[in-house]
């Protein structure tokens, strides 16, 4: 996982921007946490032989010295997860309530047809007026949410990561199946974006590979840290990388912003499964 990144004006941050950026720091500490509680269950997983390409290793004694020492570190995740608990209540007391939606609007009256000249014994009343249709305006945020085009994808090095939509709301986020590499946002908007891919290294594989989210046009949005990994852990089976990011706009300038996962490693991966996430703060 890679460290947390915080904007260059950090000083200039309004109010709003700065409660954004202590929930993003929650979520991705709860992130680590995730982390640290998977490699605890490989550790277990790897002693009882029960691990992809390992076979048992220790006696008894040794597997209740690791399983103490897994409940103990599952019991220190457990404060901090209270902790955790705990700041997030008090940073959501602080956040702004969404605005009032407005008032319905009145029906508009139809008026009545001018009388006609010609006496009549029964007369039709006057019709019903008609309610006018009218629009609300939504306060509710973009949000998109993609897939892996396909599953079993090859993923060639200095290139970009195709997807398909899964689910879209709001205009301020596009994505346009003729060009499935990339994601248009708003420059003048935060997000944040969050991906998991379940993938394997192709042999043969070795060194680090490193997973970017590469804007287009540069500078349209502070930089965030990549994704750094292990292409020998991958070998072996699919492992899931997961990420997640903030993007705090640096200009205004017109235009459309469009982003894109690029690989960056000596050899492709096998991108069994992939989902990522881009909402708007």
């Amino acid at each position: 996982m890679s460290m947390p990144s915080f904007p260059p004006n950090g000083a200039d941050m309004t109010r709003e921007e700065a409660l954004t950026m202590i929930i993003a720091s929650i979520a991705m500490e709860e992130l680590a946490l995730s982390h640290i509680l998977n490699a605890e269950g490989e550790k277990l997983q790897y002693i009882l032989g029960t691990l992809h390409g390992t076979s048992p290793c220790a006696c008894p004694q040794d597997v209740l010295a690791v399983n103490k020492s897994v409940t103990a570190l599952v019991e220190a995740v457990t404060q901090n997860q209270m902790l955790l608990k705990s700041k997030l209540e008090k940073v959501l007391e602080f956040c702004p309530l969404p605005p009032p939606p407005p008032p319905p609007c009145k029906p508009e009256p139809v008026p009545c047809p001018p009388p006609c000249s010609c006496p009549s014994q029964h007369p039709d009343p006057c019709p019903a007026p008609c309610p006018v249709p009218h629009k609300t305006q939504s306060c509710e945020k973009s949000s998109l949410r993609l897939v892996g085009q396909r599953e079993q994808m090859i993923w060639s090095p200095d290139c970009r990561l195709p997807w398909r939509t899964s689910g879209c709301f709001g205009k301020d986020i596009c994505w346009d199946r003729r060009v499935p590499t990339r994601i248009q946002l708003n420059p003048g908007k935060a997000y944040v974006i969050q991906y998991t891919l379940n993938v394997r290294a192709m042999c043969p594989a070795k060194g680090a590979g490193t997973i970017c989210i590469r804007q287009s046009p540069c500078g349209m949005f502070a930089d965030t840290p990549p994704l750094h990994f292990s292409m020998e852990h991958l070998i072996h089976g699919s492992q899931p990388l997961h990420h997640i990011a903030v993007l705090h706009p640096r200009t205004n300038g017109g235009g459309a912003a469009e982003l894109s996962l690029v690989l960056d490693a000596e050899a492709p991966l096998c991108v069994e499964r992939a989902e990522m996430d881009v909402a708007e703060l």
